[in-house]
């Protein structure tokens, strides 16, 4: 290993460009902000990651910035060298390119209206179309989601790649996935239809009508979630104490108190947590309704002492996303929504109240949580979970 970054370039330099390794895609991918915007490259190889990385570092210590088009391919590259000469040689000059692609863009592009204010229209229209409540706030997590993930960013400017990555950031099953990108394609729809679109960028990224139906035919109670072994439960948990404490209330609410980590334990207000229960407010709830935790397992009372020990606001999280694929690299195996099937299993299987489960959880079918989670772990691993207390 070569010598720390951070000594060469400076701590705020050499964390502003990091390396994540996406397991399930087998790359490396190299992470920066350019123009206040998150960029990614993806390589096979750590060494090819680091040597980009180091080159990126070296620009931003020397005040430069990469070449402008780095973005592009061999190919665009070549394509746009080819339209330049072609103008130069016609006696055209590069502020003509600008002045005739200004107009252009004035009668062709649709209004630029922001994705957060078009997304407040859309739902005021949903409601007065008499959608349900329950519908509306499903549809509206989403799409306030869609909007902070776009920040900034006009919706006539949104592409294909966007509604992917928005999908691909989330740590969801396929039927959710699927559900999410019917979401925006319906907001899209909705944004043709005012003119604020000039085709639906959403459609392409929906997969093909036979996957569709395989996912939502796909029997869900004929196996049983998986779960967090009590031993990775403690091991993540340890490592979060050790290398970033800030980040234990994250985990914490998830694991010992079944919040949805999406929605829920990253809306949450500190105020909401108690020592006697924990209140998951309407407004981040997935199911639209306000619902209380209660009673509280007595290592989630120790968590939430010894996390609001400090007298400072642990909510909300910076830089959840990277830390939180920092932390989980600590786990080989990281199961589909581990966390919160975890939570249930191992709850059900201490108190073995199937109501008191689904009350906690918000979830609206007991009889199906029941074939989910019975018998997923023994009760003597339950006991050893509910003993994860802090050190010390």
């Amino acid at each position: 290993m070569g010598p720390n970054p951070r000594y060469i370039y400076g701590t705020s330099v050499a964390q502003s460009v990091f390396i994540r390794h996406r397991k399930g895609r087998g790359v490396y991918q190299l992470c920066w902000k350019e123009q206040g915007r998150e960029r990614t490259k993806s390589f096979k190889t750590r060494q090819e990651a680091e040597q980009e990385k180091h080159r990126r570092l070296q620009l931003i210590a020397q005040g430069c910035t990469p070449e402008p088009f780095d973005g592009l391919s061999t190919r665009e590259k070549r394509d746009l060298f080819f339209l330049h000469d072609r103008a130069i040689n016609n006696g055209y000059h590069l502020w003509d390119a600008v002045q005739t692609h200004e107009k252009f863009l004035s009668s062709e592009r649709p209004p630029a209206v922001e994705i957060s204010e078009a997304v407040a229209m859309c739902l005021q229209d949903k409601e007065a179309e008499g959608d349900s409540p329950r519908t509306l706030q499903s549809i509206r997590s989403v799409l306030l989601r869609f909007a902070a993930h776009c920040s900034g960013k006009a919706l006539c400017d949104v592409k294909t790649a966007d509604a992917v990555a928005f999908v691909d950031g989330m740590d969801i099953s396929l039927r959710t996935r699927l559900g999410y990108l019917g979401d925006l394609r319906t907001f899209c729809s909705w944004a043709v239809n005012k003119g604020l679109l000039k085709e639906n960028p959403v459609i392409a990224a929906m997969p093909g009508k036979t996957t569709r139906k395989r996912i939502m035919l796909t029997k869900r109670s004929r196996r049983k979630e998986q779960v967090l072994s009590v031993e990775d439960c403690e091991k993540l948990i340890r490592w979060v104490e050790v290398n970033d404490p800030g980040l234990l209330v994250y985990p914490m609410l998830c694991l010992f108190a079944g919040l949805r980590p999406e929605l829920e334990a990253t809306g949450i207000d500190w105020v909401d947590v108690k020592t006697s229960h924990i209140t998951v407010d309407a407004s981040i709830a997935k199911d639209g309704e306000t619902r209380i935790i209660e009673p509280l397992a007595p290592n989630l009372v120790e968590w939430i002492k010894v996390i609001g020990s400090s007298g400072l606001n642990p909510l909300p999280l910076r830089n959840l996303k990277r830390r939180w694929e920092r932390a989980r690299e600590v786990i080989e195996n990281w199961p589909h929504d581990a966390m919160r099937h975890s939570y249930a299993s191992y709850h059900f299987a201490m108190y073995r109240d199937v109501g008191l489960t689904a009350k906690n959880l918000g979830h609206p079918n007991p009889t199906l949580l029941r074939k989910h989670y019975n018998n997923a772990v023994t009760r003597s691993e339950a006991k050893r979970f509910w003993s994860i207390a802090p050190m010390g």
